[in-house]
This record gives structure tokens, sequence and C-alpha cells, in this order.
């Protein structure tokens, strides 16, 4: 993060860095020295033309100067754009912070004359001039602010004030009056421009002419500078800023008062005869020959910046080969930049119509081709970034402010229509004013944005230097905060039932992941910084990181609790309706449906998908890192950004191929799932006749077995799979940190040891937010088959078109009931292809009648039964009650049956067990149990009873249900044979005599007597 803070530094007071850019090319020199005829002319201007188009620059100019002479001049792009006017060597550029070695050569005048010594006080010159440092006066000397270790902070700069008056020098010197110094002067170097606003001043007080006539007389003219100048001009070029992605002509203030240190104004044509005076080729005196020379002096009574310069008189002085003295400069829509070489006697300088890293970039690449060295580009335009940034962010911000304000619209429109209503309590109230509490400080954050990020500098001085879509962007997300949070409060305040907004739910996901990635920058801004953990706590970092945690944490606490109240809600849904289905489909269609799959789909799918809500959290919180700290590594730099992203695509596709092999692998682990429960459905159900043959245990464990080991290599190889890829994932993270460690550092030689531990750093972050969505990827595979499973079963449920209603038919007359079947057909299906058909049936069942069914194994009886009671719709012929064509889903609700195959609820559903409270102890007497069985809160107190006693409370269920007609398959096989007796000749005589339609399956041909009728079937149909 240091080398970022740097990054600003530059961007903003033009102070040249060598680390930013690093460019090469191979040449054919032969020798040192070297004339125009090698140094290819069209590579240069590829290059520049590159560079231009990369970073949106309109217009520059470029002159190189080689053994005193121009070998190199010429204008790109327009100096106006709007009115397509071209840059040409006449075309003035302000030169930004390359001022400053003018004021540095006036006060090496100014000594040299015995008018003023550096080494004296400032208040020598001006009295009033008073800074303190802890509380106490300053002692500042005139060569402190010569070479910034004044201890004057940096963001002074954005206290220049606007101003185009006589008396803007002074004014501007004024601002400093009584501040707070950084350091004890004299002691560490910081760049500050104000620094030569106040040497200006000084010229201006000991010359007692003001600062531009003393420049224009004593420095420009002697030196044959007659296109350069200290107030704009009608020549010169529009200026422009990087803005919406691309460059927006821009009227920049006038700060009169910054001249000194950064508004001369100048032509390429100066800039080619500045460049030779400091090569000691210009024609001008030996006087300023010496002076000249003696400016390029380094001061070496502090440490050297971070890219090993030291600064002289307006120059920064690198030890490269016999030495390079450069500097960079920008202004709000202007920038500049100069390089030389004394020994070489090579130099360069570039003039641009914006503010643009890629200035600098363009001078030390046309400087390192000049030199013969192999050229790369490392380095990016930091207000490029911040716009291509802010362009996000404006997309994002009206994205989300659409969708607030759309959500919000609706949420009123249904206070309005009373869909909702307030709810006003205490907990909502604390809740209301604790988040109020914390929005506040959010936007206080967004507030202090330019004094904790952008070096303590203020919302007006980013304004008018920063692209106007990094306003627009921090506006809009202002907007955005303050109308989601309108929608949070009034959600809150006006509940609806069942609500779950997935709109809610994903943007606080979202938030928890900013909040999430902005832990890592705050952490990485943080250790960046040279200072120390007291400075931390007063630039407002640590404030930021307690702001990012809470963000992170009330995010996933408010998402995980809605999401997994929303997974919950949707799990209840999705089982009650099958629930629901299950009871509405037709027997028959239930019949064919494999009752395994049933219960793994209620349990194990619907339990999978439980997970839903944990996943997607975890999912979208780490995918909203990631692109987080992709764009952090884009701002870095963009090989960082392009290795990561070649990492992720090579993870993901890993993944992807073998997820497509795994997937086929989890759908057979989901069938044998169905396999499964059929086994436990048979161990129970058969435990039994298992317990009876070891033989027959035996080969049933080995089944079970074999099916248990199916799954488990089956599933164990899908997540081998799974596992070989995420280790291969972490593998190929480790082999690019381990790349950035030890190749970066040889193939981009200027990249600093800081830039390399940020790339450590968030590679290493960003491990745990990739394992998490790898991690994933199984997990939410299963989730997608358990889903499938159960939208299937679910289709299934609901192909039936003749669904059956859960209520009672009311409506259907139910006395002296009269059942008559016409010509009824029915056909089995076989496995094998072989049909059975039952039919055509004619027959009538009577009330106040006993009709028997009789019949050998398999001659239709059962089927019979499910068709008269509309378990089994007849495919052919029409079932009528009491004259009336009835539909089988209805005429259910004139039986009471108790199958051979019935099954015994231990609660007494559809019973109003209350008010029948005396009939159930006279029926429990009358059948013979009420010593066994007693009823407590609507319940069988127990059902662990034989066969015979869970038939006999079966028929009492069909005693209280009190349906018109009683349907008993095979019913008393299972009583004594007294029981027996009181069944047939007792409780079906009186049911007959109670006015009931009585139909009993039967083999007990010695009762035959007791039944009106009775009704023989073989082969399927009536003989």
């Amino acid at each position: 993060m240091k080398r970022v803070s740097i990054f600003l530094l530059i961007i903003l007071i033009m102070l040249p860095i060598d680390g930013l850019a690093m460019i090469k090319t191979k040449t054919e020199s032969k020798s040192a020295g070297f004339n125009r005829t090698e140094i290819k002319i069209d590579k240069i201007d590829d290059f520049i033309h590159d560079k231009m188009k990369t970073s949106k620059i309109p217009g520059l100019s470029v002159v190189i100067v080689k053994n005193g002479k121009e070998i190199y001049k010429r204008g790109f792009g327009f100096a106006d754009i709007a009115n397509e006017k071209a840059v040409s060597y006449e075309t003035l550029f302000e030169l930004g912070s390359t001022s400053k070695a003018f004021t540095a050569l006036a006060i090496l005048n100014l000594q040299e004359q015995g008018l003023i010594n550096i080494k004296d006080s400032v208040t020598e010159y001006i009295p009033w001039f008073t800074m303190k440092f802890k509380g106490e006066d300053a002692v500042i000397t005139i060569e402190d602010l010569l070479h910034h270790k004044s201890g004057v902070p940096f963001k002074t700069i954005a206290d220049i004030p606007i101003a185009n008056g006589k008396d803007a020098l002074e004014k501007t010197v004024e601002k400093l009056v009584s501040h707070e110094l950084k350091h004890n002067p004299g002691e560490v170097f910081e760049y500050a421009t104000i620094n030569y606003d106040v040497l200006g001043l000084i010229i201006q007080e000991v010359s007692g002419m003001s600062y531009e006539k003393y420049m224009k007389q004593n420095i420009l003219l002697p030196l044959g500078l007659d296109n350069t100048y200290l107030f704009r001009q009608d020549n010169m070029a529009r200026g422009y800023k990087i803005g919406y992605m691309r460059a927006c002509e821009y009227d920049a203030p006038i700060y009169r008062g910054n001249t000194p240190a950064g508004y001369l104004i100048t032509n390429i044509n100066d800039m080619s005869k500045w460049l030779r005076i400091q090569l000691g080729k210009g024609q001008h005196s030996e006087y300023l020959k010496g002076l000249i020379k003696k400016s390029h002096i380094p001061n070496r009574s502090v440490e050297p910046q971070f890219d090993g310069s030291s600064y002289a008189y307006g120059w920064n002085v690198y030890q490269k080969g016999g030495g390079e003295v450069s500097h960079g400069g920008e202004n709000p829509n202007f920038s500049s930049y100069i390089t030389f070489r004394p020994e070489e006697e090579l130099g360069v300088a570039v003039l641009c119509n914006m503010n643009s890293s890629y200035t600098k970039i363009i001078g030390q690449g046309i400087m390192n081709m000049m030199l013969g060295k192999e050229y790369r580009a490392v380095g990016e335009d930091f207000y490029r970034n911040i716009d291509n940034i802010s362009i996000i962010v404006i997309g994002a911000s009206i994205i989300f402010l659409i969708a607030t304000l759309w959500y919000l619209g609706r949420l009123i429109t249904q206070i309005f229509k009373k869909q909702r209503r307030v709810e006003l309590t205490r907990k909502k109230i604390i809740s209301f004013i604790l988040s109020l509490s914390f929005v506040s400080l959010l936007l206080y954050c967004i507030y202090l944005i330019p004094k904790i990020l952008f070096m303590e500098l203020s919302w007006e001085f980013i304004r008018v230097w920063g692209p106007e879509s990094f306003t627009v962007g921090v506006c809009l997300s202002v907007l955005a905060i303050i109308f989601f949070y309108i929608y949070y409060s009034l959600s809150m305040f006006f509940p609806k039932k069942d609500d779950t907004s997935i709109f809610y739910i994903t943007s606080l996901s979202v938030l928890s992941g900013l909040g999430n990635a902005l832990i890592i920058f705050t952490i990485n801004m943080a250790i960046g910084k040279s200072q120390g953990l007291e400075k931390i706590f007063e630039t407002g970092l640590f404030l930021y990181f307690l702001i990012s945690i809470t963000i992170y944490v009330l995010g996933q606490k408010v998402v995980r609790r809605e999401l997994i109240t929303f997974t919950n809600n949707l799990i209840y849904s999705k089982r009650t309706q099958i629930i629901r289905n299950i009871l509405k489909t037709s027997f028959e269609n239930m019949e064919s449906i494999e009752h395994e799959k049933v219960l793994s789909v209620l349990n194990n799918d619907t339990e999978n998908i439980s997970n839903f809500g944990n996943i997607i959290i975890t999912s979208l919180t780490s995918l909203v890192t990631l692109i987080c700290c992709f764009v952090y590594l884009g701002i870095m730099n963009i090989f960082g950004l392009l290795i990561s992203l070649l990492v992720i695509v090579l993870a993901a596709g890993m993944h992807y191929f073998v997820g497509k092999s795994a997937n086929t692998l989890w759908e057979e682990t989901r069938v044998i799932q169905d396999v499964f429960f059929k086994i436990i459905n048979d161990l129970i159900y058969g435990f039994k006749e298992l317990s009876l043959n070891n033989l027959k245990k035996k080969e049933f464990l080995e089944d079970a077995e074999d099916r248990c080991l199916e799954y488990k290599q089956k599933r164990t190889k899908a997540l081998v799979k799974f596992s070989n890829v995420i280790v291969i994932g972490e593998l190929l993270f480790t082999f690019v940190i381990g790349f950035v460690v030890f190749v970066f550092p040889i193939v981009f030689k200027e990249m600093g040891t800081s830039i390399l531990r940020s790339y450590i750093f968030v590679f290493l972050y960003m491990t745990g937010p990739v394992n998490n969505i790898l991690n994933n990827i199984p997990i939410i595979l299963q989730m997608r088959i358990s889903w499938k499973k159960l939208l299937d079963l679910n289709q299934r449920l609901m192909s039936v078109k003749n669904l059956s209603s859960i209520d009672e038919d009311s409506s259907l007359s139910k006395n002296n009931i009269k059942i008559y079947l016409k010509n009824v057909h029915y056909k089995y299906e076989e496995q094998n292809g072989e049909r059975f058909t039952v039919g055509p049936i004619n027959c009538d069942f009577n009330a106040g009648e006993i009709t028997f069914i009789t019949g050998g194994n398999g001659s239709g009886k059962s089927t019979l039964a499910k068709l008269i009671t509309g378990l089994y719709s007849p495919m052919v012929g029409e079932i009528k009650v009491n004259g009336n064509k009835v539909k089988s889903e209805h005429l259910s609700s004139y039986y009471s049956a108790v199958f051979c195959d019935f099954y015994l609820f231990e609660k007494l559903y559809g019973i109003d067990h209350g008010s029948k409270s005396k009939e159930l102890e006279k029926y429990l007497k009358i059948l013979r149990i009420d010593d066994k069985v007693s009823i407590e809160n609507g319940r069988f107190n127990t059902t662990k009873l034989s066969t015979g006693q869970k038939k006999r409370l079966a028929l009492l269920m069909s005693y209280l249900e009190d349906r018109p007609v009683y349907l008993f398959d095979e019913w008393a096989s299972d009583q004594d044979p007294e029981f027996r007796r009181f069944f047939y000749t007792n409780l079906l005589p009186d049911l007959r005599n109670n006015g009931k339609c009585i139909i009993a399956i039967t083999h007990d041909d010695r009762y035959f007597h007791v039944a009106d009728k009775v009704i023989n079937m073989e082969m399927g149909k009536i003989v």
C-alpha cells in the first residue's frame, strides 16, 4: 500500500518515480556513444502512439537532445480536440512541478549575488512566516524548502487558494502560518509543493519586484527562453483530464500563488533549449552555467526517497550509470516530464495537455530506448484506474439504486394498500437507532475518503484534480446507501408475513463481501505505512478497519439469519407441498411411485437443500471479495490481475470438467440412496422373516453391504476427483506467489519490495475465498441433484389430471345409499407386457344390505374393492350413487374401509374425539380391547398390539367415522374364532340394521348365510 500512497503523491504533486515505468528496447548500438542513424525513429513514434492510445492522452510534444543538438522533435495529437487543432512546436503547455527547477535557479542566483543565504531562516526574509512543531515555533531554512525537508506536510497542497490577483502568492504562503509541521525541519524528506511557493515569495520580497517579473528578467530572458511564460497565453493547448474513460476538456482554476511551484508555461522549442542548458550546451554565460551545475547537486543529509533518488534544487538525482537527473510535473489538466544524463549529454522532454502518469512512462521509456535497453512498461495511470473503478461503481450504483427505488416504491404501495401494517416494538426501535448510527458512521467514513485514502486532502482538491466520475460515483453510492436504508427501515416497521426479499438478502451479501475485501485492503494499507501504530489511529485507518469488520460481521449475521429462515421456509414449503400433492394424487398414481423415492426426497434431498443458505452466503461473499481483490491487484499492477485471473480460470476450468464426470457419480449415488431406503424398509418390515432364517439374513446382509459399498466407492471417487482439483488449485496459487516472489523482481527490476509484499499478501488472502468457492462446488452439485429429484417427484405427483380433493364433499347425498357399477373395466399392465383385466363388472350395493365378495387369489376381488371405493378409476364403464354418476375421487367420501394391508395411525385423524368420548368407551368394550388400549389427547396410548387387536382398533375408527358404506377386506382372518363369530353374527348385522351398506371380502363360507348377497369372482369377472 506504500506504493499506492506514493502513486497518489506522484499524481497529485508531479513528483517523478522511476519505479513506475521501466521501458526498454533493443537497438543496434555498438558503442557507448551513438548518433541519430542508430535510433529507429519509427520505434519511438510507435511507442508514443501506443502509450497515447492506452492513456487517452489528447496531445503531446517530445524532444530528444544529444550532444547539444536536437535529434528528435515532434508533436502528437491535438492541442484542441473540439477544433481539431494539432499540436505544433509552438503549442504552449503548463509544466507542473518541473517549474520548480526554474524557481530553485532563481534562489541560487540570489545567493550568488549575496542577497540571501540558503542557510538562513525563512523569517529573515518573511518575518511573519511562523510554523509550529509539537506546539513550539520551528526554524525552517531556505535550504529546507529547496530540498523538501522543511517538515511541511504534503496535504498543504489542498490549502493553495484559487487566486489570480497580485497578492495571490502572499495569500498562498499565509495559509502556512501557524500550521503544525509533520516533522522537525531538516530531518525527513516529504514532498510539499507549497515549499516552492514560499521560495517564490522570498524572491519577491528580496528582489522588490513581483516573482513573475523577476523570473522573466533574471532567468528566462538571460537563458534565451523567449517562449516561456508565467501567465496563461492565447496559444496554449486546451487542458484535459480523464473522465468516463475518455479525455474530457477541463478549464482548471487559476492558482497564481502556486506559479513558483507548478505553473510556468512553455513549448517544446524552449524545452529543447532548457535541456541543452541543463546539459551545459546552451548559449548562456559561464555564471549561469555554474548555477545550473550546482542545481544538480543532491542533498544527502536525509534518507533517499523510496526509489533511491535524492532531491537537489528542483530535480531528482539518481545514481544510474554516470547519474540521471529528472523531474515530473502534473497539474489538474497538464503534465510534463524531463530527464537527462549529463555524462552521456542526452536529454528527453515530454509536454502533455492531460494530467497523466503516462507522460513520465513515455519520457522514461524514450530515455531507456536511447540507452539501448529493452523496454517494458510497468505502471498504470492512477487517475485512469480511479476513473475505471468509478465507472464500475457508477454502473453498479445506478443498477442498485434503480432496484432499490423499485422495491421501495412497491413497499410504499403495499403500505398504502394496507397490505403492510405498522409494527412498533421496543426491539425494532432499538434496532433502528443502532442501524441509523451505523449508517451515519458509514457515510462519515465516505466523507473521510480524501483524508484517509488520499493523504489527508480535501474534497475540493479531489474535485479539481480527480476524474469527475469519481465524485459522481461517490455521490451515487451515498444515494444508494441512503435509499437502501430507507427501504430497510420501512420494511422493518411495516413487515409483511412470510416476506423474504431476495433483493434484500443479495444486497447484504454483496455488502458483506465488500466489507471482507475492505478488511484486507485496510490491513495492507496499514502495513505499508511507515508511521507507527499511533499514526494509523490518527489517519483513521483503524476506523476503516473497524467499519470493515462491522460491515462484514453484521452483513453475515443478518444475511445468514434471513437466508436460514428463507431456506427453512422453502424446505417447509416444498415438504408440505409434496405431502399435499401426495394426498391429492390418486392412489393408483401413488402406488406406481417407489416408496423409497418419496422417503429419500422428503428426508435426504430436503436436508441437502437446507444447506443452500450457508453455501450461497459463503460463495457470494467470497465472490465479491475476489472481485475486489482483482480490482485491487489491477490498481497495483495489471500483470498481477491477469495472473490471478488466469489462475482462477484454470482452477474453474478444471472444476468444470471434473464436475461433469463427478456429477454422473453424484446422480448414481443418489439412485443408490433410493435403493438404500428400500433396504431399510425391508429391514424394518421384514425383520421377523429375517430373524427366522439365518441364510436369508446372511444374503440380505450381503446385499445391504454391497449397496453401501457401491455408494461409498462412488461417493469417494467423486469427492477424490474434486479434492484433487482443489489441491491443484491451491498449488496454482502457491505457484503464483512463488512466481511473484522470484520472477517479478527479475522481470520488473524496478518493482519495489513493498508492492511485492502487497501482491503476496493479497494472493494469500485470496486463497481463502477461492477455496470456499471451490469447496462449495461439489456441495452445490449435490444440492442441484437433490433439487432436481424433488422437482421430478413433485412433477410426477402433479401429472395426474384428476386430483382428489383433501376437503370432504358435503354436497353429495349419503342417505339410503345405492351404488351401481355398470360395465366397469380395469386393466393392469404387467412389466412383462402381459395384461390382467377386471370386468366387465355389473353389480349393485345397497344400504341395509350385507354383500360378501369371495374368490380365489388373483381373482380380482381386491381390485373390485379399490374400484368401488374410488382408489382406482375404471377405464371403461361408470359408477353411480343413488342414480348419479360419481367420479372416482368422490366415491371415497362414502366409505369407511379396513383393508387387509391396513395402516393404523396412532392419532385419531378426522375424529372429534372430544365429543365422542362416550362412544369410544362403548366401542372399546364392544371390541373387547378396553383393557389394552385407551385414548389420550386424541391418540391411542399404544399401537404395539397383535394384528387382530390392531384390526379391532381400525374397526373402531370405522365406527367413529360413521360413513354410509363399510368395506372390510379379510377383516376376520386374524381374529380368534369367538370374536370372528361375534363379528359376523353381531357386528355386521348391527351395522345393517343401522342402515349401513356393508361390503366384506371374505373366505369364511360358514358365515355366508349372514350375507344378503354373495359375489363370486373368478379371473376378473363375476360368476
